[in-house]
């Protein structure tokens, strides 16, 4: 919360040297997992590497704060750009200056978008389980793949992941709640440019140092560590069909899931029970862990093989199950951009395709999914990223000898071969970066007006 809020604030309501190129690379950690994170850091600072070592308790929050923090990075600079102009103005009329501007009047305005966007990085933290594994912790996600891998017992798994889900809905509601209670002065001149405060040199010169920190210790030092270990040490032949399996499932899964989100989102406008229905349970399933969810799955193939419906686990059925639990984990990742592009939809529009004879599926092809066509893209990129980077319930699905990036580097790091799991993990970087650029692209021209 301290470093995304901050730098949102920076970026939104500050001039100094840089503003304009660290509103893109503020987000850029996004594209790094937590657990390349974690074994890039751990590969910098391993004995007789470093002076201080990135291991334990300390390490795997320092990891999960520099690498989660643009979740609330972009809930907050969404929070700030919708502010009204006329409470800042006021503010500043009335002699306020940039600090207290800040704790006065922007930050208790944006209070709901940083406590939504805490509530995601909690989410994230309490589903890790690579981080978390790596850096020897025991916590709710690592102790349900022991319980099902070391024990092989999947009625412990289950009873741990009915914890895990518990604590996961209780930061759903914690979110839903902080955007329950969101609201925004309005004005006449709230679609206006917002006011930007010009730092003098010393706190601008801090203001850029502090935002380059965050951007060199969240992306280009454990990217720039593991480019020299895969070109020093890495074997590339070797996670050619990684790659080439990593993509084609991030994008057939973000294909199917995009489809469930569609489905969603529109059920949400035409009607408004089974909409708040269908919304709920798509941010459940996207607050709880993929390895709960997997392990639902389990347990559903379980059922079916006792009652004699299917055989054994085949290629096909770990795969299905696989889409199956994207669909479920990511859907409401896909929801939110589609619902807010369908909101531009006038009703007029809609009444008047209604007039014309034009049924639901033809509204929704011929009406609705083109006015929502940029937030399709939006959602499709956030989902390939998600899908790529996910890898606890690819690591309990996934057929044999059908290894992501993610499964690769985890089996390298995890056998303490940290050299062979830098190129997996950089091309992991790599992938999730060009969309997570493409959609930054779009943040600064949310508000009308802002150039």
């Amino acid at each position: 919360m301290l470093f995304g809020a901050s730098a949102a604030w920076l970026v939104s309501l500050c001039r100094f040297p840089g503003r304009g190129i660290f509103e893109w690379l503020l987000v850029v950690p996004l594209a790094a997992p937590s657990y390349v994170l974690a074994y890039a850091y751990t590969g910098m600072t391993w004995a007789g590497g470093s002076a201080i070592e990135v291991r334990g308790l300390w390490g795997a929050a320092f990891v999960y704060a520099i690498g989660l923090y643009p979740y609330v990075y972009l809930a907050a600079r969404a929070a700030f750009a919708s502010q009204s102009t006329c409470a800042l103005e006021a503010a500043r009329t009335l002699g306020a200056t940039p600090a207290h501007v800040f704790w006065r009047v922007a930050l208790p305005l944006a209070r709901p978008g940083i406590a939504a966007g805490a509530a995601l990085a909690m989410m994230e933290i309490a589903a890790d389980y690579g981080a978390a594994y790596h850096f020897g912790l025991t916590t709710l996600s690592t102790a349900v793949f022991r319980a099902w891998y070391a024990h092989g017992a999947l009625d412990a798994a289950l009873q741990i992941a009915a914890v895990l889900l518990a604590a996961a809905i209780v930061f759903l509601l914690a979110e839903r709640w902080a955007r329950g209670r969101a609201a925004f002065a309005g004005g006449s001149t709230r679609w206006r440019a917002l006011p930007r405060y010009r730092l003098a040199a010393l706190p601008g010169f801090l203001a850029a140092l502090f935002c380059a920190a965050l951007v060199i210790f969240g992306a280009i030092l454990p990217l720039a560590w593991l480019g020299r270990l895969a070109l020093l040490h890495g074997n590339l032949g070797d996670v050619a069909q990684p790659f080439a399996n990593t993509i084609i499932l991030a994008a057939a899964g973000a294909l199917i899931t995009l489809a469930l989100a569609i489905a969603i989102a529109i059920s949400a406008q035409r009607s408004r029970s089974v909409g708040k229905i269908s919304m709920f349970a798509a941010a459940m399933g996207y607050a709880a862990p993929g390895a709960v969810i997997a392990i639902g799955a389990l347990a559903l193939f379980g059922a079916a093989r006792s009652a004699g419906w299917i055989g054994g686990l085949s290629a096909g059925l770990a795969l299905t199950a696989l889409f199956w639990t994207y669909a479920a984990r990511f859907a409401a990742a896909g929801v939110q951009p589609i619902d807010a592009g369908l909101a531009r939809l006038s009703k007029g529009l809609d009444a008047s395709a209604r007039t014309l004879g034009a049924g639901p599926w033809r509204r929704m092809v011929s009406v609705d999914l083109p006015i929502a066509a940029p937030s399709l893209g939006a959602a499709a990129l956030i989902l390939f990223v998600e899908i790529l980077k996910e890898l606890p319930a690819t690591l309990l699905l996934r057929p044999f000898d059908f290894d992501t990036l993610a499964v690769r580097a985890y089996s390298y790091a995890s056998d303490e071969r940290l050299l062979q799991a830098a190129a997996p993990s950089l091309l992991i970087f790599i992938a999730g970066l060009a969309p997570i650029l493409i959609l930054t692209r779009g943040i600064g021209r949310a508000r009308a007006g802002q150039r």
